[in-house]
């Protein structure tokens, strides 16, 4: 089942559950764990509560050592579906954080590598 995001963006599909996630697959974030928080609405498909631009914007993003990276500022699409976070460091600098590398968002956004291969890929 898709997820989309209060515009259409697609933001992946679920392939599986958790007690407050769902566990999305196959979509262009590979494998990654979404808080129920952000669902309003389940019918053929998944929605969010809105815009992934809005409803993300704001959270703290960690490293997969569980260090600050930044928070969440903006976000990229490409063809429709959700490609990237624009994160502002702690230094002011605008990193892309592909949706690839993120593991987990909830209560913050979680990432799957560390920090410093952020910088690497700009």
């Amino acid at each position: 089942m898709a997820v989309v995001d209060g515009d259409g963006i697609e933001v992946g599909y679920v392939s599986g559950e958790e007690a407050n996630t769902l566990v999305l697959g196959e979509g262009s974030g590979g494998r990654m764990r979404l808080g129920r928080r952000y669902v309003s609405g389940v019918a053929d498909r998944v929605t969010l509560r809105g815009p992934a631009a809005e409803i993300f914007a704001g959270l703290n993003v960690v490293d997969s050592d569980g260090e600050f990276v930044g928070i969440v500022r903006d976000t990229n699409e490409a063809d429709d579906v959700l490609d990237s976070f624009i994160v502002e460091d702690e230094s002011g600098e605008m990193v892309n954080v592909l949706l690839e590398d993120v593991r987990s968002i909830d209560e913050w956004v979680e990432l799957s590598v560390a920090g410093d291969s952020l910088y690497e890929k700009s």
